[in-house]
């Protein structure tokens, strides 16, 4: 790939359509012997990104080049949205497919499948629409919700409460939204996230967890709360059962790391926090920890924290 189509491709997520080739002095003989040998790969037809590149690229790389690669070619006017919008805004799309691009078009009456893009018909105005990075996309609040009515309650959480923790939307502009929905296929849906989404979870682990804990039954936790303080440094933690003096914090091991400091090994962090819980439970409370496994073992997780709550149920903290 000579200089210029590098310099057009580094713009376009790694991608060159065949009318920037041609434009830029090549033929359609030379772009075919540079797929022949492994130089180039068609991630759509008439659309290259240069095949080492394109190997190296993790889905969500992959993804924002399918949507551009879509967006170069579109002959009709097209709104990125739903989960490539989500990917576009640079949010979370855990256990979404990316390999899909979705798009949304006020000129048609019914939606489609066409070349790997999926085709949404529907109402979208002007005051719904943004433009990212060049590209059309619907604005912040209008794709946490569409993606809330397409994807199951997980995953749109996950979503929700990264797009309110980076102010991308507020959780009044979120239910706005909705309301202009209420009648669209998945409002119902959409309305539970909403409802349900922080902006004070900090991970997608965060996030997932939170679901898990609702999914199992248990009360919902504040977020985010610092404990203690009176007699010393308070505690920031995860989630706080004020009513059964119990907190829980999720992925220990990412927030050990978080506690180093200059020139301290990992064992100056494990040792902090281990201090940090003793002077948790001086306090009076419950502890209880969880790990990215542990979003798989709901009667593992159940166990753990009914326990925790049953022996903080109605203590006075010290």
């Amino acid at each position: 790939m000579d200089g210029a189509l590098r310099a057009i491709a580094a713009r376009q997520h790694g991608v060159i359509v065949r009318a920037q080739a041609l434009a830029a002095g090549y033929d359609d003989s030379e772009i075919a012997r540079r797929r022949a040998v492994g130089a180039w790969t068609a991630i759509r037809r008439g659309a290259y990104v240069d095949k080492a590149q394109w190997d190296a690229f993790d889905d969500r790389q992959r993804h924002l080049a399918l949507c551009q690669a879509a967006m170069l070619q579109l002959a009709v006017p097209a709104v990125l949205s739903h989960v490539s919008a989500a990917v576009w805004w640079g949010l979370p799309t855990w256990n979404a497919d990316l390999t899909t691009v979705h798009v949304s078009r006020r000129d048609r009456h019914a939606p489609r499948l066409e070349a790997g893009v999926h085709h949404h018909a529907g109402r979208l105005t002007d005051d719904e629409v943004a433009v990212v990075d060049g590209v059309p996309v619907t604005q912040a609040a209008r794709t946490v919700v569409d993606v809330a009515r397409i994807l199951p309650f997980e995953p749109a959480v996950v979503i929700a409460d990264a797009a309110l923790a980076r102010s991308l939307v507020t959780k009044e502009g979120l239910r706005d939204m909705l309301d202009t929905m209420r009648d669209w296929r998945g409002s119902r849906a959409a309305g539970r996230t909403v409802e349900f989404a922080d902006g004070r979870s900090e991970s997608v682990g965060e996030s997932r967890h939170r679901v898990q804990l609702d999914r199992i039954g248990l009360p919902r936790p504040e977020l985010q709360v610092v404990v203690g303080g009176d007699d010393g440094p308070g505690y920031r933690v995860d989630f706080y059962f004020e009513e059964y003096a119990t907190v829980a914090e999720f992925d220990g091991r990412v927030k050990y790391g978080r506690l180093l400091g200059p020139g301290e090994a990992p064992g100056d962090a494990v040792w902090q926090e281990k201090r940090r819980e003793d002077r948790l439970r001086e306090y009076g409370l419950e502890i209880v920890r969880s790990v990215w496994a542990d979003l798989y073992q709901d009667d593992v997780v159940a166990t753990r924290y009914r326990a925790a709550l049953a022996r903080g149920r109605g203590r006075v903290l010290v």
